[in-house]
């Protein structure tokens, strides 16, 4: 499927190409090992959270935006259910790093409606001071069963 968001396809040829500018030593192998963890671990942290920018179906979503259809989502589900799969981190140097991953999220409405919907998910991530931050996110959401509980 092709990205009908422009420059899309050039964060990441942008970030390996920031990673790995003048003056940088290569990564140890623990280095790289810390890396990953530490990417993969907030990675897991966001899966708990659910609260980031990113663009959702092709479309950007400010925090703003995202947060004010989180708090105007969140009151009908009973039951809110997010499950990571495949999650795979590409560290592309000591303070930035590439998650691809999929997601199955299960849902359970106020009316007792379940919605189960599934998707590819990319997150890039970068290190400031001690925090990992998600800086750019894109996540497509497909059907994957609907029904009533």
């Amino acid at each position: 499927m092709r990205s009908k968001v422009p420059g899309r396809r050039l964060v990441v040829p942008i970030l390996l190409l920031a990673a790995c500018g003048p003056g940088t030593a290569p990564l140890t192998d623990a280095e790289r090992a810390t890396v990953t963890a530490s990417v993969d671990s907030a990675t897991r942290a966001f899966e708990a959270a659910a609260q980031f920018y990113m663009y959702v179906d092709g479309v950007r979503s400010g925090y703003d935006s995202v947060v004010a259809g989180i708090r105007r989502t969140m009151p009908s589900f009973q039951h809110f259910e997010p499950n990571f799969g495949n999650v795979e981190v590409i560290v592309l140097g000591r303070n930035a790093a590439v998650v691809s991953m999929t997601f199955h999220d299960s849902i359970v409405a106020e009316t007792g409606d379940l919605l189960r919907l599934r998707g590819p998910t990319t997150l890039v991530w970068e290190r400031r001071a001690t925090d990992w931050l998600i800086v750019y996110a894109d996540a497509d959401h497909y059907p994957d069963s609907v029904g009533r509980k």
